[in-house]
């Protein structure tokens, strides 16, 4: 027996269906104790930050009053597949407001 086979036979290892290769034992499987459940906290931001102003509604009423960038065409990595898109430019709510979105870079 070399001395590779004479080490793995002293951590454990067995032969494999008779081929002469040897594998090391795993140790036995052992749980992890449970915990519990974890006692309820308030989320904090690290920068104080970041309080939500409201939004409000941000419903839509008419669709056909939205405004477009001009189109881009998407084509994939290998030029097989290709898309055509108006990228939204502006919005306008039911409240009146206006979302406008910025210029799209080119992809």
């Amino acid at each position: 027996m070399g001395d590779i086979a004479k080490a793995l036979a002293s951590i454990g290892a067995r032969d494999l269906a008779g081929g002469g290769m040897t594998q090391g034992a795993r140790p036995p499987f052992e749980p992890k104790p449970t915990l519990g459940a974890k006692p309820p906290a308030v989320g904090k931001s690290k920068s104080g930050g970041g309080k939500s102003t409201g939004g409000g509604d941000l419903t839509e009423i008419n669709a056909s009053e939205r405004t477009y960038w001009p189109s881009q065409t998407i084509v994939s990595s290998d030029g097989i597949f290709s898309i055509q898109i108006d990228p939204i430019k502006s919005v306008t709510l039911a409240d009146g407001r206006k979302i406008n979105f910025a210029e799209p870079s080119d992809v």
